[in-house]
């Protein structure tokens, strides 16, 4: 007969019940990783919802448009770039302005693209649907990483305090062996 590795309640005189412990707590971990799957999973589905929903208004409200250097600042460095003033007609005749970050060679009069949103206001970039996967996969992804450093962490620490207590006791039982005194 085939004796389990250690989560049953054999008769094994060398099997200590710290190992039985040791046993149920790395089934456990195990569970508990195999267990975040679905929750994995969900949770990247109610991503992959969210954003997508967010990405379809974005892309439904903000237009790309040109927008015409008007000033530029070139004693406000950035990085390589340097702030300027843009000027854009959105919607119908209202005259807008704002500032970005242009590179060294933008001059006055030169034609900068800029995201507006159906008021004319100068808005960021829509949420692509690269940017909806990559959230998407990075919640899933996040979650099992979770689930793994929590029961791996478990494990090693039961196993730690396992190995320390076992080590103390196998230390007890070869001074009592050797005859020396629990005291000395």
């Amino acid at each position: 007969m085939a004796s389990r590795p250690g989560l049953g309640r054999d008769h094994n005189p060398l099997r200590r019940r710290s190992d039985r412990i040791q046993a149920w707590t790395g089934l456990a971990a195990v569970v508990l990783v195999v267990a975040m799957v679905p929750v994995a999973l969900f949770g990247s589905l109610r991503t992959w919802q969210h954003f997508s929903a967010v990405s379809d208004r974005e892309l439904g409200s903000r237009q790309l448009i040109s927008a015409t250097v008007v000033g530029s600042d070139s004693q406000t460095r950035i990085a390589r770039n340097h702030l300027a003033t843009l000027s854009w007609n959105y919607p119908g005749p209202v005259e807008h302005t704002g500032h970005v970050a242009v590179t060294g060679s933008t001059r006055a009069g030169d034609l900068v693209p800029v995201w507006v949103d159906d008021a004319g206001n100068m808005t960021g970039a829509p949420m692509t649907r690269l940017h909806v996967w990559l959230d998407t996969v990075g919640v899933g992804v996040g979650l099992m990483l979770a689930a793994v450093v929590v029961g791996g962490g478990c494990y090693r620490g039961t196993r730690a305090l396992l190995d320390r207590r076992r080590a103390r006791e196998l230390d007890q039982e070869w001074r009592r062996l050797n005859g020396f005194s629990m005291n000395a």
